[in-house]
């Protein structure tokens, strides 16, 4: 058991996260991953009587300075419901400590802040682009990373907005019917399902939108990943009555794009990904009355 008033003050004091011992990281590992335990893989939110936004944020990988910046709007916004799509960490400065941030949130406020499965919520692509990296190297021990992987696993996958939006990582998977495979099953209950779904999940954390296609086809990212066009996109949308996507996984100069005549949009929360020679703005999205509000995180100097 870990006490709140200690898990407060790191959200205070989010320096103090750098200097965290193992037993108590192992703790909040812990304490998050029941909470994730017994939710559901497409968590689904009605707020159709609620006057309050909801806040969706992209891709962080890292970078403490944006989501602080975020965390500080979502505050004074007063927002009852905030969705994280995944990638919190991998090649930026601060990953350990964005990880910790977002479940530390989770667990003072487990039905405020959701988190989605990114495709860096993952052991294999951790240790390609620097997390597992930076962790083994300040814990000594590959077989502590465990206890994050076994966080990893229980994320749910998406979530559904008042029947109307859904947001998720990456993309549509070709099987169009996944969404109903999935819905009502828990987190913990997935693994009997795996050996079935593992493209479906797979493409939908890794999946790109891409405008002047026809269906699907491969992708750069590799084997089984897929760029869509907008008639699947609008097989996909019209199957389940939605109006909206909402989805990260893709840095672009301006922070953010919209596909498919402003039906699918794109998010990316890090500012700067790239460095300064490819800058970019930190982007979210604010969801009013099953609208979509873009906003750009504008960083103090």
């Amino acid at each position: 058991m870990i006490e709140k008033s200690f898990l407060k003050d790191l959200i205070d004091h989010p320096n103090l996260i750098s200097d965290l011992r193992f037993e108590e990281i192992s703790k909040i590992l812990e304490s998050v991953k029941k909470i994730f335990e017994n939710e559901y893989l497409l968590l689904e939110f009605n707020q159709k009587d609620s006057d309050e936004d909801i806040f969706v944020i992209g891709d962080i990988h890292g970078n403490l300075e944006t989501l602080l910046e975020i965390f500080e709007l979502i505050g004074l916004h007063h927002t009852d419901l905030v969705i994280f799509l995944g990638d919190i960490v991998d090649r930026g400065p601060k990953q350990l400590e964005c990880l910790l941030f977002i479940f530390i949130l989770k667990i003072l406020n487990p039905h405020k802040y959701y988190i989605l499965r990114g495709n860096h919520e993952s052991l294999e692509i951790n240790k390609m682009y620097g997390f597992y990296e930076e962790f083994i190297n300040k814990f000594k021990d590959p077989h502590k990373f465990e206890k994050i992987e076994k966080v990893y696993n229980l994320i749910p996958i998406c979530a559904l907005v008042n029947d109307t939006i859904l947001c998720l990582h990456g993309g549509i998977p070709q099987n169009v019917e996944f969404l109903m495979n999935i819905r009502g099953v828990k987190t913990k209950d997935f693994s009997p399902l795996l050996e079935d779904s593992s493209q479906d999940l797979t493409q939908i954390i890794w999946n790109d939108p891409k405008e002047g296609l026809q269906g699907f086809t491969d992708s750069f990212r590799g084997p089984g990943i897929k760029f869509f066009g907008e008639d699947v996109f609008d097989i996909f949308m019209s199957r389940y009555n939605l109006k909206f996507l909402i989805r990260a996984h893709e840095c672009f100069s301006e922070g953010f794009r919209w596909f498919f005549h402003h039906h699918l949009l794109s998010i990316f929360s890090s500012a700067n990904y790239q460095g300064g020679f490819s800058p970019n703005p930190a982007s979210y999205a604010v969801i009013s009355k099953n609208e979509i509000i873009l906003e750009i995180v504008n960083l103090k100097e």
